[in-house]
This record gives structure tokens, C-alpha cells and sequence, in this order.
């Protein structure tokens, strides 16, 4: 931890009044948590000055004390932000580095910004107005991802890819399709994240170690001064409820699983195998010994980086499992699993919307692969359904027998003689035949609501672009 002349370690606990001996040092070690929630720091003085201020308004402080413990604050935030300011063990958390600097800097006054509050009431505001603030950054990097699948989609309306089931060749789509599936998907993150943010919104502060407190303190004046919609009706509920954080991260669990989806696809369709997409070489690595590799590591690391949220979720859920009502030492813990989260889905989804943005498709690639992997002969059998009457059944069989043919033959429905395709059944003749096969016509053939045809991708497109422009007017 950096050490500086601005503050002293203190010879005593803020809390030690009823304790005659000194906490041990493993007692120091396993107990401190300013190791990580120092990151609270924005959000403790932020709730610190409205609080205050909330004891001036019930007559706990004078003017002149206000005034002193805001100055005090706005010198302790500047001592923070430039480095200065000393961390230590013994003073355990942000919040009595925050009142032992005060006290230090303004001397007895800083000893009365903790009347009528907790360190249990105020960690838990502090945490819930850290999520807002990571919630408006996460809701901010999703908007410009979707604004790039978006307009990838718009660049590549015209582009045939394979689209795959069980990773083998399915039926031609357009690239389109594919980048607004992942549009619609970030889509329900972002409306899951504002859901979170409904569900943390609710101001807690005031509600004290865990039955309220013995002052006539103003809530509603709290809630006013932070821009919280809600008041907490249940002081028990409101220092050891932490449904909000599950919330959060659950939202950053379906993002991530979202985006390590997205590029689980990269670094396919980017490989030799595949070859459907280039990245540049800015976002890609080369290997220390094979100097042909161009490695997708942005996209495996996002990938990797999803399973640490997966267990973030899961520790919070196995923390908060059985802890007796209300708070307990043990969510001190919790903030460990949201700092990692919120930290993973921004650096995450910062690395995609990089890679969307300066992705290009290979037709020609896609084309070949498209061929070679039989990918309209569904087209065929509805054509035989559709134009010849053929029973469905009938019709799976001879373009079964078709493809079988073309296996053994090393050629694909389009490069298979007409001679063959005629011993088969008649139908596979002339134009007919090549139009049922056609990659472009078979896209434009699924013209369900939905579909991958192209006036439906305008329609999805005309849809996505109202969900972006009803954002940016809120």
C-alpha cells in the first residue's frame, strides 16, 4: 500500500473504546478490506457530503461545521485522486480512512460526520451508487457496440454466408442476420442492466447498524440529494438485502456469455477452416516461434474472461446462502465478485466493439464453403414439393441420394453434371435446377417474419435503428 506524509496511521481503532487489547495482526490482515474497496472511494464521499448536509438540515451540525467537513472532503478526494493520500491495514475500510483523514485535517467536527449512520448503512449506499455509476458506463459501451453490429449489418446486407447447426453448413443467410442475432442479443443485456438499475435505485443510508436510528433523520431529503426514486422501508432488509448486486451480476453473466458466444464465432470464421472473416492486425497477435500465426487473442481472452463472471455470480450467490438476518462480516466479501464483474464487462465489451468495427466477411470463402457444404439442398426438396408435387418424404430422398452422389464424386449440387443429376430424377434438369440452387434465391426465399431474406433484414434494420434513436433521446 503507497505510504505518504498526508495522513498518519492512527494509534488507535475509531471503533477500539471497548476493546483494552490491540487487534492482533492476523486479526489486521484477514479483517482489512481497503485493499479493494478503496474503489469506493467517489461514492463514500459523495454519500459522506449529502449526509452531512442532512445533519445540518436536523440540527446536528452548524453552518460553519458543514462547512468545515465539506472542505475537509473536497481535500481528501484531491489527496485520493492525486496519489497522495495514505492507505493502511489498520484503519481497514475507505470509510474510516475517510473520517480518520477528516478528524486529522478538521479535528473534533470530523468526529460528528458519523452520527445517525453505520459503516453498515453506508457501505451498502456506497455500493449501490457504485453500480449506478458502472451501470451508466456498461449501458454506454453497449450502445456503441449495437450501433456497430448495426452498421456492420447495413455494410454487409448483400454478403452470403453459411449459416451452421451443429457447426456444420445449415443454409445460406446474409451476414446481415448474423450480426443483428448478436444486436438483439447486447439488446436484452442493456434492457437487463436497466432492469438492475430499477432493482439498486433505493436508498438505504439512514437505516443505520441494522433498526434505524436514534435521530429524526430526513430521508427523504438523502434520497432527494443522491437522485434516488426510492426509500428503503425496512431498516433489517435495507443493510443486509443484496438482491441488487445479484441482479447486477447476473446482467453481466448474460453479457459475457453473450459476447464469449460472439467470439467463440471470431475465432472460428476466423480461422484457415473456415476463413469468413478477417480482423486486422492491430487487434490480433503473432506466435513467439511460428511466424505465419495471426492470432485471435482479444476474442479468446473476452472468452476466457467470461468464465470469471460465471464464478463471480456463483460466489455471491454461495455467499449470501443461509447468513442469518442482518449483517454479517461475510458481505464484506461481496465487493470483491462486483469489482471484478463490472471491471471484466467493460474492458469486454470495450475488445468486441473494437473487433465489430473493423471486421470484414470474405464472400469468396463463404461462397466455397456454402457449395461444399450442400447448403441449399433443402432449397431442392421444397422445389420438388413446391413445383413438382413430389411428397416431402420422396423428395428428402432424392436429393439425399443426390448429395450422396456428389460425395462420392468429390463434386456439389453445382458442379455435379446435368447427365447425373438426370439419372437421379428428371426434375434436377435446366434452368428450374439452378434457380433451387441458387445461394443468393435461397436466402431471399425465407421471407418469414424474422427471416434472413433481404427485405425482411431492411425491416430488422429500420427495427434496430429505432431501438438505438429511442436511446439516444432518453
Amino acid at each position: 500500500m503507497k505510504e505518504s506524509k498526508s495522513n498518519q496511521i492512527p494509534s488507535e481503532k475509531l471503533w477500539g473504546g471497548r476493546f483494552e487489547e490491540k487487534a492482533s495482526p492476523i486479526m489486521e490482515r484477514i479483517g482489512e478490506s481497503i485493499s479493494f474497496d478503496r474503489k469506493l472511494y467517489k461514492e463514500d464521499l459523495e454519500g459522506s457530503r449529502v449526509h452531512a448536509k442532512m445533519l445540518k438540515s436536523i440540527g446536528i451540525l452548524d453552518s460553519q461545521e458543514l462547512d468545515q467537513i465539506l472542505d475537509g472532503l473536497k481535500t481528501i478526494e484531491s489527496e485520493i485522486e492525486s496519489g497522495k493520500f495514505t492507505y493502511t491495514s489498520e484503519l481497514e475500510d475507505i470509510h474510516m480512512h475517510v473520517e480518520h483523514r477528516l478528524t486529522e485535517l478538521k479535528g473534533d467536527v470530523g468526529k460528528k460526520l458519523h452520527t445517525a449512520r453505520s459503516r453498515n448503512d453506508q457501505v451498502a449506499q456506497d455500493v449501490r451508487l457504485y453500480i449506478r455509476n458502472r451501470i451508466r458506463e456498461i449501458l454506454a459501451i453497449i450502445e456503441i457496440l449495437r450501433e456497430a453490429l448495426l452498421e456492420q449489418a447495413k455494410v454487409n446486407l448483400d454478403t452470403i454466408i453459411p449459416g451452421y447447426t451443429h457447426l456444420q453448413v445449415a443454409q445460406p443467410i446474409r451476414a446481415s442476420h448474423f450480426l443483428l442475432a448478436y444486436f438483439w442479443m447486447f439488446t436484452r443485456d442493456r434492457n437487463l442492466f436497466e432492469f438492475a438499475d430499477s432493482t439498486n435505485d433505493e436508498l438505504v443510508l439512514g437505516s443505520g447498524a441494522m433498526a434505524g436510528v436514534n435521530y429524526e433523520n430526513d430521508r427523504d431529503f438523502l434520497a432527494k440529494e443522491l437522485g434516488i426514486p426510492k426509500i428503503s422501508p425496512n431498516s433489517m432488509d435495507a443493510v443486509s438485502g443484496r438482491d441488487h448486486m445479484l441482479q447486477f451480476l447476473f446482467a453481466c453473466t448474460q453479457t459475457m456469455l453473450h459476447a464469449s458466444r460472439f467470439c467463440e464465432d471470431l475465432i472460428l470464421y476466423t480461422s484457415q477452416e473456415f476463413g469468413l472473416v478477417r480482423l486486422p492486425d492491430s487487434l490480433t497477435t503473432g506466435s513467439s516461434i511460428m511466424p505465419q500465426k495471426k492470432n485471435p487473442d482479444i476474442a479468446e481472452l473476452i472468452r476466457g474472461k467470461a468464465a470469471k463472471t460465471i464464478g463471480n455470480l456463483n460466489h455471491l450467490a454461495v455467499l449470501l446462502k443461509g447468513l442469518p438476518l442482518t449483517y454479517n462480516r461475510d458481505l464484506q466479501e461481496d465487493k470483491i465478485s462486483l469489482f471484478e464483474a463490472s471491471d471484466t464487462v467493460l474492458i469486454s465489451l470495450e475488445g468486441l466493439a473494437a473487433m465489430v468495427k473493423q471486421m470484414s466477411f470474405r464472400p469468396e470463402k463463404a461462397e466455397r464453403s456454402l457449395k461444399d457444404g450442400f447448403s441449399t439442398a433443402t432449397d431442392l426438396a421444397d422445389f420438388l414439393v413446391g413445383q413438382k408435387q413430389v411428397p416431402f418424404r420422396t423428395a428428402h430422398e432424392l436429393v439425399g441420394k443426390l448429395v450422396s452422389e456428389c460425395v462420392k464424386t468429390n463434386e456439389n449440387l453445382f458442379t455435379i453434371s446435368e447427365s447425373v443429376r438426370a439419372s437421379i430424377s428428371p426434375h434436377f434438369t435446366g434452368e428450374e435446377y439452378s434457380r433451387a440452387i441458387s445461394l443468393e434465391l435461397s436466402a431471399d426465399k425465407k421471407r418469414s417474419y424474422g427471416g434472413t431474406a433481404r427485405d425482411r433484414q431492411l425491416e430488422q434494420m429500420k427495427l434496430a435503428s429505432e431501438s438505438i434513436d429511442s436511446k439516444k433521446r432518453k
